[in-house]
């Protein structure tokens, strides 16, 4: 087991629901398996962030950053984590 840290941001949340916590992932995971995973754990909590339920697919404006570096500017979904990584996922604002 690999693990990572995960903070989930969304305007649904209490400050103190927006801390880091520690999840355990198997080794090798890929931010899609996380994906997976996360929505399993937590389901209602994590399914803000979801534009397809049964496929698990994230929303458009849905953005993970990988140790503060948005995942898609890396590999997307297919980004693999390490131990010890800080994975965050937010909701886009947009606005004026």
């Amino acid at each position: 087991m690999t693990e990572v840290f995960v903070k989930l941001m969304n305007k649904g949340l209490k400050n103190s629901e927006h801390n880091k916590f520690p999840f355990d992932t198997k080794e090798g995971s890929t931010i899609e398996d996380l994906i997976k995973e996360l929505h399993e754990e937590y389901g209602s909590r994590f399914e803000v962030y979801l534009d397809d339920r049964e496929e698990r697919i994230l929303r458009r404006d849905a953005i993970v950053f990988v140790n503060g570096m948005n995942m898609v500017a890396r590999d997307g979904i297919n980004t693999k984590v390490s131990k010890g990584d800080l994975i965050v996922f937010m909701i886009a604002a947009v606005g004026g």
